[in-house]
């Protein structure tokens, strides 16, 4: 009987520890619901004292800066406090940074975190490059900072096939069309009053037409023989410079975006036409570098150099401050066209994660604490406090003592692409309500019907590629002025038209059409 008793006992010393576990269990679970899953995860991480690294890899006008290392070690030591992840920074020159990543991500060297600017969204999703975000709840779990940092429509931007691949930017989402950034010390030595022509005295940016600008390169051109008068980056020519909404590529846009979800050929569109008819009239008149097809400087860095008097940019708030600290003198910004937001505004540049990392879950938390940790989002946009920058005293930052930025260590020059600069520190020269004034000018801006939709072209990746070469062989030559329009574009038709452009077109319009139907939009 005592036998007896005692292994009764023992069943139920087992089953109450059993009930206990199980208890424990569901309230670990239940607290994880409440968004605990992600602090156990960095404190689990901390505790174990082996820190994953993780590298995240951005496009730089200027390559890797000698204060890199420094940066990523005063980052390191946010994340190691908050995660118990190390981070390291892999800035690359822009002229490389496209074949570099496509080296690096198909070979399987390890990049955790990347902008997929100029890598390219879409060619990125071909490529199987890119992880899915929501897999196993990765961002629902471990990146609710960034769902709050986004409207839906905005994170819907990046999904491809209703498959969420890349977070946006926090930037301008909207851009001024045709902006041109020229000194103010060039204006002033041709006797342009610049000064007169804003139109409220707190604004930044001249509106303007091109019987004015033109006017404004004759005399710079007579001025300033030896230097370029104007310059435009090839790459992005037609999307800076017209109002039309191009869906992940240009072959098949929306040329009246606010009205019709109709696709026409942009290659046979006037203001195709007329856009490289001025070019092309530009470089006649010998404002443009022989040079140009080949130039692989950043504008700024020419205008920096003193070789260059205006180039082509696209506009926003604060754009004025932000020309005149990257070319190193104050500028004046000219807009020709509308503010405009098209479909891929959430898609150009967003931040992916690798496919291949080895810890999809210290990426996403790192990821999240660059949208949502003011200091780490100030360390990779601006650099180190005493090294870099210092405070201006009201609210503002500044250069620190003897730093300017030439001999500045870590001056970032691509913030539009950090993660969320909305919440670091703001410049000295913009206003400190910078980051509400651009989300006004966001939700103002003219918009495109089709606002979020990415087209998957997977079904006519060959035509794709065929089309891209074509275009390729002429596009530097017609938007940058080189080559006669009458002649050039009709060629350029033909042989798009062989490479299966109409083909291309009409599933790019299936695929709108069918995104269209829904999301109720016609």
């Amino acid at each position: 009987m005592k036998k007896l008793l005692a292994i009764l006992l023992a069943v139920m010393m087992t089953m109450g520890m059993a009930l206990s576990i199980g208890t424990a269990e569901d309230a670990r679970l239940e607290k994880a619901d409440d968004g605990t899953i992600a602090a156990q995860a960095a404190a689990d991480r901390i505790a174990s004292g082996k820190a994953p690294t993780v590298v995240i890899a951005f496009m730089t006008w200027a390559g890797r800066l000698v204060g890199t290392d420094r940066i990523a070690e005063e980052m390191s030591k946010i994340t190691m406090e908050k995660l118990g992840v190390k981070v390291e920074l892999m800035p690359m020159d822009a002229a490389s940074y496209a074949q570099n990543m496509n080296l690096m991500l198909a070979s399987g060297e390890q990049v955790d975190l990347f902008n997929a600017v100029s890598v390219g969204f879409m060619p990125c999703y071909n490529k199987g490059y890119l992880l899915d975000l929501e897999e196993d709840n990765l961002l629902a779990t471990y990146g609710q900072g960034i769902i709050d940092a986004f409207r839906a429509n905005e994170l819907g931007g990046c999904r491809v096939g209703g498959v969420l691949y890349g977070v946006p930017v926090k930037k301008d989402d909207a851009a001024g069309k045709f902006g041109i950034s020229i000194p103010t010390k060039y204006l002033d030595e041709i006797g342009v009053d610049w000064q007169s022509m804003y139109a409220n005295p707190e604004d930044e940016i001249i509106f303007t037409d091109f019987d004015f600008i033109e006017d404004v390169f004759a005399k710079l051109h007579e001025k300033y023989p030896d230097k370029t008068t104007f310059y435009t980056d090839p790459g992005s020519t037609v999307s800076q410079c017209l109002a039309i909404d191009i869906p992940a590529d240009v072959f098949g846009v929306l040329d009246d975006p606010t009205n019709s979800l109709k696709l026409v050929d942009m290659f046979e569109s006037q203001v195709y036409y007329d856009l490289c008819a001025r070019f092309y009239k530009w470089n006649q008149a010998g404002w443009i570098s022989p040079d140009a097809i080949t130039e692989t400087n950043a504008t700024t860095t020419q205008v920096k150099a003193g070789s260059l008097c205006a180039y082509k940019t696209a506009t926003k708030p604060g754009i004025r401050q932000q020309e005149s600290n990257l070319c190193g003198t104050p500028v004046a910004i000219f807009q020709l066209g509308p503010d405009f937001k098209g479909s891929s505004a959430y898609n150009t540049m967003p931040w992916c994660i690798n496919q291949n990392t080895d810890d999809a879950v210290a990426a996403m938390q790192v990821l999240n604490l660059l949208y949502t940790d003011p200091d780490l989002s100030t360390l990779i946009c601006w650099g180190q406090e005493g090294k870099e920058w210092q405070e201006s005293g009201d609210g503002h930052i500044k250069f620190a003592d003897g730093v300017d930025a030439q001999t500045s260590e870590y001056y970032n020059n691509v913030n539009w692409q950090m993660p969320n600069q909305f919440i670091a520190r703001i410049w000295e020269g913009d206003s400190l309500d910078l980051w509400t004034t651009m989300q006004n000018y966001n939700d103002n801006a003219l918009a495109s019907k089709a606002m979020g939709f990415t087209f998957d072209n997977a079904d006519v990746s060959a035509e794709f590629t065929a089309l891209t070469n074509v275009y390729n062989e002429y596009q530097r030559q017609l938007e940058l002025g080189f080559m006669n329009p009458d002649e050039g574009i009709p060629k350029l038709v033909e042989r798009l038209k062989a490479a299966g452009l109409d083909n291309y077109i009409a599933e790019k319009q299936a695929k709108l059409d069918e995104w269209a139907a829904a999301n109720g939009i016609q």
